[in-house]
């Protein structure tokens, strides 16, 4: 099991918050003067925390003889505060792709001057391909190794990015290195998506995923080198875009991978 006070902090309370909270959960309602005294703190940063556990409903005072005491709600406020943050991201989400189309009207234009960016560790990397979702085209084409990023980040990330691909009923053409099983084949690209075989000449010769859609050309590195390169520009999406349907012409309809169980 995880250590609590990392998970504590992995839900957002600074190390401070955690400390705070901890003592008054296991020692009940306390005063600031013996919260310092417990936890070492200093005065200005324990009452700055208990101002920010207080604001998050972690934590209430308690009127105690004319003095001000407080108390560490019961730990399930916790999933209570995650829920409510959950359903406020929720809104924020949708308000941010309803505004999409006009904040694009404000993009830079870059005529004949290709841009270029970089991104690199895993989180930046599932970041950056998650906003392929929002294409103009509505198409990605996409040319994938066998070992890929996607297998290497794990199942619960790629079924995500897979089951928001076919809400928003974007269409692929995907171009493997080797056969999927059936049940791959049926989750992940029946309906809006070709998949073909690549010829047996590029079998184990790259490692990079290229996505190609818009006036975009996205190189996704493996997991272990941990990058993306991400090039807007019209002339080298053509270019890219006319050696991938010479691939795609020249490569044969996949066939399923016997799938044999565990």
């Amino acid at each position: 099991m995880k250590n609590t006070r990392e998970i504590l902090k992995k839900i957002g309370l600074s190390k401070s918050e955690v400390d705070l909270y901890l003592a008054m959960l296991a020692q009940g309602a306390l005063l600031p003067t013996e919260l310092i005294r417990l936890t070492g703190g200093k005065r200005p940063t324990v009452y700055y925390a208990l101002r920010q556990l207080e604001g998050r409903g972690l934590v209430h005072k308690v009127p105690s003889h004319g003095l001000q005491r407080f108390q560490a709600d019961p730990p399930e406020q916790l999933l209570s505060m995650l829920k409510l943050r959950q359903e406020e991201l929720k809104t924020t989400m949708d308000e941010v792709t309803e505004c999409l189309p006009e904040l694009k009207k404000n993009e830079p234009r870059h005529e004949g001057v290709p841009v270029v960016s970089f991104y690199q560790g895993e989180q930046a990397m599932k970041q950056v391909v998650m906003e392929t979702l929002y294409c103009r085209s509505g198409h990605i084409d996409i040319l994938t190794p066998k070992d890929n990023f996607f297998w290497q980040v794990g199942q619960t990330y790629s079924q995500k990015y897979i089951d928001e691909r076919v809400a928003r009923k974007i269409t692929t053409r995907n171009l493997w290195e080797e056969p999927l099983r059936p049940d791959i084949l049926t989750r992940s690209y029946k309906g809006l998506s070709e998949v073909r075989l690549l010829p047996s000449t590029m079998h184990g010769t790259f490692r990079s995923t290229l996505f190609l859609y818009d006036d975009k050309v996205m190189y996704i590195s493996s997991l272990k080198s941990g990058y993306i390169l991400l090039v807007q520009s019209q002339e080298h999406q053509q270019l890219m875009q006319a050696m991938f349907s010479g691939l795609w012409e020249s490569s044969s309809a996949l066939a399923a991978k016997p799938f044999k169980p565990a």
